[in-house]
């Protein structure tokens, strides 16, 4: 009776994990070597850093001060059902997004999954920062993790992709 009952409490456990974070990933969670990020949920495969399946489109090699870019970040699995994106900035502001995805600041994230059999794309709304402070890098750094799922409503079968993008700011 010990073991059913023990069995029973640890798949709860783990379908919790599934259930966790229905709004999104946790906001900063795109940090591979963060305390917190998407492998500490979807920990079945090894992380793929700087993977060729996560591209980001809309941004220059260098960026204007105080401008507005569209970006456009794409997702081109292998095999993934549904997936899910986190986006971050070292500097600027993500602007409030469309359905399905919401903006905090320097991060936007999806709400909620989408098909990505054939690809998948989400398109954002960022604001270069309006200067850089004399003591800072001009370099603004972009963290992307995607999670390609197999939509079974688990932590397991899912493999996260990272990838890191960076400009300059003009001066």
């Amino acid at each position: 009776m010990k073991t059913l009952f023990s069995m029973t409490a640890a798949a709860g456990v783990l379908a919790g994990a599934a259930f966790a974070y229905p709004e999104g990933a946790p906001w900063g969670a795109d940090d591979l070597n963060g305390a917190q990020s998407c492998v500490t949920c979807h920990f079945d495969f090894e992380a793929e850093e700087n993977s060729t399946f996560v591209s980001l489109d809309g941004l220059p090699e260098t960026v204007e001060p105080d401008e507005t870019y569209k970006l456009t970040l794409h997702f081109a699995p292998s095999g993934a059902e549904i997936a899910g994106f986190l986006l971050s900035a070292s500097a600027g502001v993500f602007h409030h997004a469309k359905k399905g995805t919401e903006a905090n600041e320097q991060d936007v994230r999806s709400t909620a999954p989408l098909p990505a059999k054939e690809g998948v794309s989400w398109t954002v709304t960022w604001t270069a920062p309006e200067d850089v402070d004399d003591d800072a890098d001009s370099e603004i750094i972009f963290y992307a993790a995607v999670n390609g799922a197999n939509n079974d409503m688990s932590s397991f079968g899912d493999r996260v992709y990272f990838r890191t993008f960076v400009v300059q700011l003009s001066d």
